[in-house]
């Protein structure tokens, strides 16, 4: 039996219509939109928590949730400063009772930030759009998440932009994200992968750079600063359809790595599948984990790798999980501990597993499975708090999405 015919299920249960192909940008009137989402989205976007994205700064972590109820779309803020285990009272951002958002997990809206200053983004949700994408929106704070105004956002191209990540350093914040202003028409299911850098806290940002003018069209993308100057960006490629690498270094040159995998997965459609990356330093040895999902017939599932050249070389892949697995990410901490976290099928629909390495990824524990049984848990994050891991995903039970963490 064709293990691809197997795997393509998963991929369209897991998609929706979201491909998408400045200065500060207003969004459409709220209450026109507000009437509009109601109907056209009430039987589409699950009731509940619709977007998780979480960062750590200087030992605090900033989590930005978005919230579905009834075709509105709410943005909320929050901060842990004890490692997930307690959070301050939710900061609902601009105030607003509803944003107009083009937003599903795996397209989530996205937070950095430096010290008190923050910055979320996301896609706008356009009627008259195709797929109802929209140019980027911004919203920033400098007083630390408390007041929020919208701000400038990274793209100096006024399309539909999606699927979008976002870091920080000391020295600046850095935005990826796709759209069509290269598209090549001919390469069927693509776009182009841009970045950005702003050195003034998200006031402006800097001349776009095209780093691939043909990707795929819809998987997310990671960007991942290593506090060195350096800017590394993960992006599902096309022809074949692997996840790449490249750096921006600190005078903004973009050079293109290679592959993370060779599975040389050709595949003219959108998987809705991206991958993560982190750094692990340890004496003077730095080590770069990724993981990534493929739909190759011969390699289906989640895999992992490292690199101890920054990216130019990889290991061998190690599948995490069965053939289900999809949607992964990765943390690692610098006395050579590593958790890997992933969504796939189980006896109770889609759940979330989780497995470890006390080794710098050299071997793994067996796979185990995290989240609620009789629950539909999807899209995991995992980062690193100040001694351990905080993982975070969204789950439904079909009347509501709720978000569920678990320290580690």
């Amino acid at each position: 039996m064709n293990k691809q015919l197997i795997y393509l299920p998963l991929l369209l249960a897991s998609l929706t219509s979201a491909c998408s192909t400045n200065g500060i940008s207003e969004p459409v009137a709220e209450a026109e939109v507000a009437s509009k989402l109601a109907k056209k989205m009430h039987h589409t976007t699950p009731e509940g928590v619709i977007s998780v994205d979480i960062v750590s700064d200087n030992k605090r972590l900033h989590l930005l949730t978005v919230k579905h109820q009834h075709g509105n779309n709410t943005f909320w803020y929050q901060q842990s400063d004890d490692q997930g285990e307690s959070w301050s009272a939710p900061v609902k951002i601009l105030n607003a009772d509803h944003l107009p958002a083009k937003i599903t997990r795996g397209n989530d809206a996205q937070i950095t930030a430096q010290g008190s200053t923050i910055v979320v983004t996301w896609t706008q949700y356009v009627d008259q759009g195709r797929f109802h994408a929209g140019p980027m929106l911004a919203a920033r704070s400098v007083d630390a998440g408390q007041t929020w105004q919208y701000a400038a956002a990274p793209p100096d191209w006024n399309g539909p932009h999606g699927y979008i990540d976002m870091a920080a350093d000391q020295q600046a914040m850095y935005a990826v994200w796709l759209d069509s202003r290269s598209v090549n028409p001919a390469i069927k299911a693509s776009q182009s992968v841009h970045y950005s850098r702003s050195i003034d806290g998200g006031l402006s940002w800097e001349a776009n750079l095209t780093l691939d003018a043909v990707s795929c069209s819809c998987c997310w993308n990671t960007v991942k600063a290593d506090g060195e100057g350096n800017t590394y960006v993960l992006y599902r490629d096309k022809q074949p359809s692997d996840l790449s690498v490249g750096v921006v270094n600190a005078d903004q040159q973009w050079q293109y790595l290679n592959h993370v995998g060779a599975f040389n997965w050709q595949f003219d459609g959108c998987p809705h599948i991206g991958g993560n990356l982190d750094f692990q330093k340890i004496a003077d040895k730095k080590r770069l984990h990724a993981v990534v999902g493929t739909g190759h017939p011969e390699h289906l599932g989640v895999h992992y790798l490292y690199s101890d050249d920054v990216g130019k070389n990889w290991s061998n892949s190690v599948q995490l999980g069965a053939e289900s697995a999809m949607h992964a990410d990765i943390a690692a901490h610098d006395d050579g501990r590593v958790f890997a976290v992933w969504d796939q099928m189980s006896a109770s629909g889609m759940s979330i597993f989780i497995a470890d390495s006390a080794d710098q990824g050299m071997t793994w524990s067996a796979p185990r499975q995290v989240s609620k049984a009789g629950m539909r848990a999807s899209h995991p994050r995992i980062i690193k708090t100040e001694n351990g891991f905080l993982s975070l995903w969204t789950e439904s039970d079909g009347q509501q999405q709720t978000l569920t963490a678990l320290r580690l």
